[in-house]
């Protein structure tokens, strides 16, 4: 069939679908899983006022075009969406699920009196859209039960369940809570996720957000000296006035004056009162092991950490963990390569590592891998005759990464010019020849083959 679009335009909350695309789900759901699955009329589902209706709701253009049979065409990843958007579609054109649910009372005579126990359950009589999208529930499944029915004691396990406070968001219940406030659109809502990630204000830890010290103070920050912008509802009625300027019911002038001038007052107060976090201290309860002055909270570019009071003096620092404990720094076996003194565990921003136990005299480092183990230096790059042919000043040189050796300029990171190990040979023989670097770079890539047109792969 070629290259074609599956799915329709996917940056929409619209939940409309047009006339034909109801047909054809309503005739496969028929065709595939009878009549008993179809319903009466067309199930409409209605979309929020908020909701761009410029585009139909995500569904698959084809719907004959079942996930199975393109599997083999797709990525793990793009197989597992387009089934959950397929799936998704040709349920909500199905008639619903139908359970006998029970509640049955179970009474019995105890030392403090007659008790009374509740269950609930139910039992699935007719699967309907559940056959194509699977539901879970917690309820379970009783046995047929009768009126005066004796019934035995297997165990009795009594417990007291407190309040428990609110579970850590997650992506999903993120997005949830971003739709509920009204902020952001469906288009925003994965930058949202990404970049208070790339910018180091939550963590994930077991698929839940966690925020960084980074993102306390930031939030604390924006809080005190910009309240009016983080306040959700300011975010919801910013949302509202763009909603209006674009339906050209407001002035658009009107809308950014109003904005602007408290923001810039806001601004202008910040710029002269706000300090910076670095320069922040925060008392502690430990000592400095060094000088017994008392140690203080800072804020570096990996988060908090303690350090001497009477710093710059005394430059005694140590890590903290998320409650603000210390760290204490756990020696290992391993002597500094650089001064012969032990080496201790620690960790930065790409992981832990070995640091010599005389920081900052010594500054020695080793990197250790997922085990723990220490990595061996990469060995030193091995020096070839090849002239670089966009610099023309540096050489190449034979170099180690992930994928194996390659070849890099000499002048990097001035110059990052790379080439496959694989011309190796071939550039030697153009330089014996006078022919490399070419006098041009399109000559030069030329010679090196990256022009070369490549077969037009056949149809089928």
């Amino acid at each position: 069939m070629g290259s074609l679009g599956l799915i329709t335009y996917m940056r929409t909350d619209s939940t409309h679908l047009s006339q034909q695309a109801v047909r054809d789900v309503r005739n496969y759901v028929k065709h595939h899983f009878g009549d008993n699955y179809v319903p009466e009329k067309p199930r409409v589902y209605a979309s929020k006022k908020t909701a761009q209706q410029a585009h139909e709701a995500i569904r698959p253009t084809d719907v004959d075009l079942a996930p199975s049979d393109i599997k083999p065409f797709l990525t793990d990843q793009q197989f597992k969406l387009y089934e959950l958007i397929w799936r998704r579609f040709v349920a909500c054109q199905m008639k619903p699920a139908k359970w006998d649910v029970t509640n049955p009372g179970i009474t019995a005579e105890t030392s403090v009196g007659r008790c009374l126990y509740k269950t609930t359950g139910r039992v699935l009589v007719f699967d309907g859209f559940s056959k194509v999208w699977n539901i879970t529930s917690t309820e379970q499944q009783l046995p047929a039960l009768q009126l005066g029915q004796q019934l035995a004691v297997v165990n009795i396990n009594p417990r007291q369940r407190f309040t428990k406070p609110p579970s850590r968001y997650n992506e999903a219940s993120l997005v949830r809570a971003l739709e509920k406030e009204g902020i952001g659109r469906p288009s925003t809502y994965a930058a949202i996720i990404t970049t208070i990630q790339d910018r180091r204000y939550v963590e994930q830890r077991e698929k839940k957000f966690y925020a960084t010290d980074l993102g306390e103070i930031v939030t604390d920050k924006l809080n005190e000296y910009f309240p009016k912008i983080m306040d959700v509802a300011f975010t919801r009625f910013m949302e509202q006035q763009l909603d209006k300027i674009e339906e050209q019911h407001l002035d658009w002038l009107g809308v950014l004056n109003d904005f602007y001038g408290p923001f810039k007052q806001n601004l202008d107060t910040a710029q002269k009162q706000m300090m910076h976090a670095k320069a922040e201290v925060i008392a502690s309860e430990y000592t400095c092991p060094k000088c017994n002055e008392p140690l203080v909270y800072r804020f570096g570019k990996n988060g908090r950490f303690l350090s001497c009071s009477a710093y710059p003096e005394c430059k005694f620092a140590c890590p903290c963990d998320k409650d603000g404990k210390m760290v204490e720094e756990k020696k290992s076996d391993q002597s500094c390569p650089a001064c012969g003194k032990a080496m201790v565990y620690k960790s930065g921003r790409f992981g832990p590592f070995l640091g010599c136990v005389d920081y900052p005299n010594c500054k020695t480092t080793l990197k250790l891998d997922k085990q723990g183990n220490v990595v061996p230096p990469r060995p030193p790059a091995e020096p070839t005759e090849i002239t670089c042919h966009k610099c023309k000043q540096g050489h190449f040189v034979i170099r180690q990464g992930k994928r194996g050796p390659f070849l890099g300029c000499s002048r990097y990171p001035r110059c990052k010019t790379i080439v496959s190990m694989k011309r190796l040979e071939h550039l030697k023989k153009l330089q014996a020849q006078g022919r490399w670097p070419g006098r041009t770079l399109e000559e030069s890539e030329e010679l090196l083959g990256k022009n070369e047109k490549k077969p037009a792969a056949a149809k089928k």
